[in-house]
């Protein structure tokens, strides 16, 4: 097993980046599914609002009534100067003046001219009692239209809004998919990143013509010295899945073994053979040991920026989802947001069944694409003359 441990010493002097890549990787993934446990709960602001009532009717008052269930109502003749100030300083939101012939309009249903007011253009606070004043103005003319007289019809309009929708949070922090759905999203980046720059280089190493020279000239079959190889791409790739994959869900995040998460460990498991496969592929095209690290970044930004790994995909044009289809981390995407409910998904076992066989397919067309180009080069260097048979004198 010598040539094992040559890879793992090798390996081990290449193992500082993937550390750091994998560092970075929780620190990301950790906030960004901490945040998403956030829901906070909902708590109504009451705005402060000041009323002139200037018709003095039962409609006015009605209206009155319903604001100041949700606001509070301050009642008075206030000049021009004083709305300013206490506008300005954030002691009133909003000045409401209900102009005469109010409710005579109403019932007639001419609203123009009716209401007067004064407040912070654009506010949030602007737009809310503008909202519950157009939510009392349309309920009231629903009844008056109905034919009830007008005095039943304000009264049926007060009972109305009167109601109240009980709104729950629901809080879905119990161990769900949905809190380290984020965790997952960043894995193709992460996995591309780190087998790249950790096994790349190793792979090219031990590829190097006078390393491959002496190995083919030695009594080691050539057969154990690609099995040996493999052995070790194997354990470093089932090292690096049972990390990101198994303990950091179970032991760090604490997630219950769902059937969505052992459908996103799968998930996981495909795309990790497709790195793998492109990893070998890469480290079989290119000598120079300088172009990984563009090569590595190249791939791995391009698939996350068109496939949604760092762009929610529903924020993704029609034509970049069409080009991010052709790559194998659009299907891993596409699963994770469907076991989280994201980026209207929805999953289904034939849509998780897909996935995964698309980036087999691509794992598998790359292997043998890797392999034939082995086959290849190795019939290419057979072909070759020996100079020592062809040149016999020298």
């Amino acid at each position: 097993m010598q040539v094992y441990k040559t890879f793992l010493k090798i390996l081990r002097s290449k193992i500082g980046v993937a550390m750091i890549y994998l560092t970075i990787f929780l620190v990301i993934g950790i906030s960004s599914a901490n945040s998403s446990k956030e829901t906070g709960d909902f708590k109504e602001v009451r705005v402060g609002v000041g009323i002139t009532d200037n018709d003095n009717t039962k409609a006015s008052k009605n209206l009155c009534t319903f604001l100041e269930k949700s606001c509070n109502v301050t009642y008075g003749e206030f000049d021009k100067n004083e709305k300013l100030d206490k506008l300005y300083y954030g002691q009133m939101g909003y000045y409401l003046t209900i102009n005469e012939g109010f409710g005579e309009k109403l019932v007639s249903g001419d609203t123009e001219g009716i209401l007067s007011s004064s407040s912070v253009d654009g506010g949030r606070r602007s737009s809310f009692i503008e909202s519950k004043i157009d939510m009392y103005l349309t309920t009231a003319r629903g009844y008056i239209a109905s034919g009830l007289p007008a005095d039943e019809a304000l009264e049926k309009a007060g009972k109305a809004l009167e109601k109240k929708v009980d709104v729950k949070i629901v809080d879905s922090s119990s161990g769900g998919f949905m809190d380290i759905s984020y965790y997952f999203k960043f894995m193709p980046y992460i996995l591309m990143s780190v087998l790249m720059f950790s096994l790349c280089p190793v792979i090219m190493i031990l590829n190097e013509k006078e390393v491959r020279n002496r190995t083919l000239s030695s009594a080691l079959p050539q057969r154990s010295f690609l099995m040996q190889i493999t052995l070790g791409v194997l354990s470093f790739i089932v090292l690096i899945y049972l990390f990101v994959t198994v303990f950091v869900p179970l032991v760090v995040f604490g997630a219950e073994p769902t059937s969505e998460l052992k459908t996103a460990m799968l998930n996981t498991l495909a795309f990790t053979l497709v790195c793998a496969a492109i990893v070998l592929l890469v480290s079989n095209v290119i000598t120079n040991q300088e172009l990984v690290s563009l090569v590595g970044n190249v791939i791995g930004l391009g698939m996350s920026f068109l496939c949604g790994v760092f762009v929610p995909m529903e924020y993704l044009g029609g034509g970049v989802k069409l080009v991010g289809s052709f790559l194998p981390a659009y299907w891993f995407e596409v699963l994770n947001s469907a076991l989280a409910g994201l980026d209207g998904e929805v999953y289904s076992k034939e849509l998780a069944v897909k996935c995964i066989l698309i980036q087999l397919f691509f794992a598998v067309a790359l292997f043998l694409a890797t392999f034939a180009l082995m086959k290849t080069r190795k019939a290419r260097n057979l072909d070759k003359p020996d100079p020592i048979t062809e040149n016999p004198e020298n």
